[in-house]
Formats: structure tokens, C-alpha cells, sequence
């Protein structure tokens, strides 16, 4: 293939972050857009200086010969419909997270991905900013050796509603910060592992702030802060913490604390500053400090970083016809996940989730034989919406 042409669904924030990576990519370029506000996807096409088609049906774009691949980067109700539709017409399908909008739409997707011979990738970006891989690569490298446990949280101090709409809304949202936020601390946290499968899920949801919000944003409905306990096949566990409003030092405090056999690690960011810790020895000297990455510490470049990472590694498995890093079973996993916080918060149980082989074909992903059941209730994409 020797230009790898791709459309863009839905061109809010992440729909824009895609096409900048993509502009940065030999080889690559960005033909077609699509999205329901047609002021905006026209502002985005002067933007970014593009010759693209601009389609007000995104099925329109997901049928032209034109296109090699297409980025989804819209609500997450679109997600099933819309990456199937492009599946089973042969089309590359780079999608935002999360995987879908129930965990039974997920399990379409993934029968979906077992017949299609295209490439499907789940677009989780804080896999590929440059300090996310530096630490990888350590762990790849037994420096950390068996890790065991995880704490991650993506905590805010007051709710920004600037381009948010109806997030705040539980009838067409279905949830706070555990979806906008927690499912990039899930995927994080569970890919420096190793991805091991979640086997019982703890949670407790909390809704304090709403009438704190409500002056600013309007009608408020779904939680502020949200926390879990999730319990792994290779018996290690993760804890997590997230929040759009809580009394906190910072006013975005986003972290992952790692502990290993052999050592353990520290990645923080807050505004205007990341840092990237590794300790191997009882007195808790740092093995790799922030100077190790001092030209990577731009927030900003660690932003793009990330989708630029991702974009790169999508077109290189449509070039070279190999498995992406971030398959669909990842994406169903945290589905899953997130769904059994909810259902855990409501009961005040712990969610216990077992084996159903059937339900995962084998050969969508052989890091595992089968998935484990969740119930079917929905809850909200975790970007800005376009459309």
C-alpha cells in the first residue's frame, strides 16, 4: 500500500488529535471527514489546511473507495454501530475509547474483529506518550521484576464544562469521572502488568458536589468521584481513584504508582510538570529521574506525544499486517471492568466475574482463552463529544 488513506469521524478534541498525527506521518493522508456539526468540520478542514471530502453521514465516508482506515472519535453510542459498519466493509478502524457503549455491543465488536481481516486497534493514547514507554521499556526489562500491585487515579479539583455537554447528564452520559477519566488509568495501569484479566471488581461511587456544579453547568446527575478495587487472574491487584470535583493539593493530579519484586515506580503529572521515578534500593534512590527525559517534559508534548504514537503504530500494522499493541480484548476488559464498578457501587458488593469462554472468540486474542461476564448497562464516552 503506498499511501494509507484515512477518514476521521467526528472532529471534536480527539478527532483534531488524530488528524494532527496523522499530517505527521510520510505517507499518510487524511481524505475524508465526517461529523453532524458541519460549522465546526468545515473550521476544521481551513484549520488544518486539508483538501478532505466532508461527509454529514459518516456512513457515507465509511463507504468510499477512497478510504483505507478510519479513525472513530465520537460518543461512545456510535462506537458498535459505527466500527462494525466499517469492519464489514473492509476498512482499518482506529477507535476512541471506551470500546462501546454496553458490554454487550463490546462482544459484537469483538465477533466483529475475529472475522475481519483488517486491522483493528483500540485508540488508547497514554500507552504512547514518550515517559508511558520509557517506563515500559524498564519494566519489559525486569528492572521493576514481578509487579504486583498498582494505585492509579486521574483526580481533578473542579469540573471544567467547557465543551463537556451533556456529560453531566446520567440519561444520555450514564456516568461521571470513572468513564471520562478512569478508563485511561485502567488500560495504563493494566498494560504495564502485562494485561492480566480482571477476575472481581469493588467500587463505591459518589455524587457530593452536584449542587456545587449545577450553577456552572446546569443539570447534574452522575458521580464526581468514583473508587475501585480490581482483583487479577495472575493474583496482583490495581486500586484506583478518580474525581471531576474534590478538595485536592492540585487542580488535575493524574498518577501510577507501581511495586514490584525488584523495585518500583513513580509517574505523576500535574499542571506544568510530569515526572517519571524508578527505585530499585531500600533508601528509595531514584534509578531513572526526570533528567533521564528532560527534552520530553513539555506537557504538551507528551499530550500529542501519545496520539502521535498511536497513529504511528496503527499505520505501521496496516502497512505490515501485524496484531496492534491494543487489541480488542483490552478494550472489553476495561469495559468490563467499568461496568462492575457501577454494578459493585450500586449493591455494595464485590463483583465477582467468571469465565465464558464462548463469549470472546480464541482468536481474537491469544494472550487469553475466553472473557468474563458483565451486565449490559450503558455509560458514556470519555471524550468531549462532536456529534
Amino acid at each position: 500500500m503506498e499511501k494509507v488513506r484515512v477518514g476521521v469521524v467526528g472532529v471534536g478534541w480527539p478527532g483534531q488529535r488524530h488528524i494532527e498525527a496523522y499530517r505527521k506521518l510520510d505517507g499518510v493522508e487524511v481524505v475524508a471527514l465526517a461529523d453532524l456539526n458541519t460549522e465546526l468540520v468545515e473550521s476544521v478542514r481551513s484549520e488544518f489546511g486539508l483538501e478532505a471530502q466532508i461527509y454529514e453521514d459518516h456512513e457515507q465516508l465509511i463507504r468510499s473507495s477512497a478510504v483505507d482506515a478510519v479513525s472513530i472519535c465520537t460518543p461512545n453510542h456510535f462506537h458498535a454501530p459505527m466500527a462494525i459498519g466499517a469492519l464489514e466493509l473492509g476498512k482499518h478502524v482506529l477507535l476512541e475509547k471506551p470500546l462501546a457503549n454496553t458490554v454487550e455491543e463490546g462482544r459484537r465488536i469483538a465477533d466483529t474483529v475475529a472475522s475481519s481481516e483488517t486491522v483493528f486497534m483500540m485508540a488508547f493514547n497514554n500507552r504512547y506518550r514518550p515517559d508511558s514507554r520509557l517506563l515500559k521499556a524498564q519494566i519489559d526489562a525486569g528492572v521493576l521484576g514481578e509487579l504486583y500491585y498498582a494505585k492509579a487515579g486521574w483526580l481533578r479539583r473542579e469540573w471544567n464544562p467547557i465543551v463537556r455537554g451533556w456529560f453531566t447528564t446520567r440519561e444520555m452520559s450514564g456516568g461521571g469521572p470513572l468513564i471520562d477519566l478512569g478508563v485511561h488509568m485502567l488500560d495504563l495501569s493494566l498494560w504495564f502488568m502485562g494485561n492480566p484479566r480482571p477476575v472481581s471488581v469493588s467500587g463505591s461511587v459518589y455524587s457530593k458536589f452536584g449542587e456545587r456544579m449545577r450553577p456552572q453547568i446546569g443539570h447534574v446527575d452522575v458521580e464526581d468521584l468514583a473508587a475501585a478495587l480490581i482483583k487479577l487472574d495472575n493474583g496482583s491487584t490495581i486500586a484506583m481513584d478518580v474525581s471531576w470535583f474534590s478538595f485536592i493539593e492540585h487542580s488535575d493530579y493524574v498518577y501510577t504508582h507501581l511495586f514490584g519484586t525488584e523495585g518500583g515506580a513513580k509517574l505523576e503529572r500535574v499542571p506544568g510538570s510530569n515526572d517519571l521515578q524508578i527505585y530499585t534500593d531500600g533508601d528509595g534512590m531514584p534509578l531513572v529521574q526526570s533528567p533521564a527525559y528532560a527534552a520530553h517534559r513539555d506537557p504538551a508534548y507528551l499530550l500529542q506525544g501519545g496520539f502521535e504514537g498511536e497513529t504511528a503504530h496503527f499505520v505501521e500494522c496496516i502497512r505490515s499486517g501485524t496484531k496492534p499493541e491494543a487489541t480488542v480484548t483490552h478494550g472489553l476488559d476495561v469495559l468490563l471492568i467499568l461496568d462492575a464498578i457501577y454494578r459493585s457501587a450500586e449493591t455494595g458488593r464485590e463483583v465477582v466475574l467468571k469465565e465464558a469462554a464462548p463469549a470472546l472468540p480464541a482468536d481474537v486474542d491469544s494472550e487469553a482463552d475466553g472473557v468474563v461476564e458483565a451486565s449490559e448497562e450503558s455509560f458514556p464516552a470519555s471524550d468531549p463529544p462532536a456529534w
